[in-house]
């Protein structure tokens, strides 16, 4: 019955990033649950309750959860023409590369979200005499609190580490706060007899209880019967007897 009153507001993630969208909901008063993904093997959706629907997506939206996942090199690399060209492999490398660094940089406590861009051009053997450009980076992040979770000069050493002859100079980083969060939803409370729930538990607490009634509807109808059926069966025994002994005492006793 309450399995019916939940729904899913996130799916397809991993044990991990479900973990993640858990803690999130909690920390601001929406009650979650994770469960197995159905449709697809090793996959998590979280659910809340109907009423709270709203209340959950909000709180995502705002925290920028479920993480986007960015491909990795094997990953960028895995989806490849017949016939590759350099320059196309050579653009799947680059991707692949900051989406590796974007992995590394959300995995950060407090990091909200992180954008890696990567401008590193193919050498052309049959260019000469032309001036090769050196390549650059930029990174933005967005993260929660008053500071950031890394320095500038850390992303920029994280990043030119990764790109063959990148320099640390070269890498442009923007880093954006995020406002302050505390609860971003407001829950709003109901009186349910002596208990205070809120809104979203309200119909579940409601349909429990009324089940209760029910059941216990049912079992005095039951005992009810069964009084009733005693009664009867002892009238009856009492009549035989009373039949019984006039038998016994008629003219020819």
């Amino acid at each position: 019955m309450l399995f019916g009153c939940s729904v899913p507001v996130a799916g397809g993630l991993s044990e991990v990033d479900a973990n993640e969208v858990l803690v999130a909901l909690e920390q601001d008063g929406v009650v979650a649950t994770k469960e197995a993904e159905p449709e697809q093997e090793r996959g998590y959706r979280v659910l809340v309750g109907r009423d709270d629907a709203s209340a959950a997506i909000t709180v995502l939206t705002r925290k920028s959860l479920p993480r986007v996942g960015s491909p990795g090199v094997l990953d960028a690399l895995g989806k490849g023409a017949l016939v590759p060209s350099r320059s196309s492999e050579h653009a799947k490398v680059v991707i692949g590369t900051a989406g590796e660094l974007e992995r590394s940089l959300n995995r950060l406590d407090g990091v909200l979200s992180a954008r890696v861009h990567l401008a590193v051009l193919q050498k052309d053997s049959l260019s000469f005499g032309e001036p090769e450009r050196a390549p650059t980076a930029s990174v933005l992040l967005r993260y929660r609190g008053a500071t950031p979770p890394i320095t500038p000069q850390d992303v920029q050493r994280l990043v030119a580490g990764a790109v063959p002859g990148l320099q640390a100079e070269a890498v442009t980083v923007v880093s954006a706060p995020s406002p302050a969060e505390g609860r971003l939803v407001e829950r709003e409370l109901a009186r349910f007899g002596p208990i205070t729930l809120t809104r979203g538990s309200l119909g579940p607490a409601k349909l429990m209880v009324g089940g209760i009634v029910v059941l216990n509807l049912v079992w005095l109808g039951v005992v009810a019967l069964l009084w009733l059926k005693q009664r009867r069966d002892a009238g009856a025994l009492a009549t035989l007897r009373a039949e019984h002994e006039a038998l016994l005492q008629g003219p020819g006793s």
